[in-house]
């Protein structure tokens, strides 16, 4: 399985690339800049997948999984894993 990190720019840019073998993706951004994302074609500013805040996370499963994945978003930073991966969030302090 395969991971690793993003960085967004101005403009749509490859952050995942294409693997005829994945079945499952997981996307999650590490910052809260703003990032949208598109799969299997160039991403838009405000359109499709939207990830606004830290740890907002996308899993994408399917033959979807297996395109590439663009994001735009400028100084948006993030990780992604292979496999059927699933984010939670923790328990809050003080609650």
């Amino acid at each position: 399985m395969a991971k690793g990190s993003w960085s967004a720019t101005a403009a749509s840019a490859e952050i995942v690339p294409a693997n005829e073998h994945r079945d499952s993706l997981l996307i999650q951004k590490t910052n809260a800049t703003t990032v949208a994302l598109g799969i299997g074609e160039a991403a838009e500013a405000g359109k499709g997948v939207q990830l606004t805040n830290a740890g907002d996370a996308a899993v994408i499963r399917g033959w979807q999984a297996r395109e590439a994945v663009y994001a735009i978003g400028n100084g948006g930073t993030g990780v992604y894993q292979e496999g059927d991966v699933v984010v939670s969030p923790g328990p809050v302090a003080g609650a």
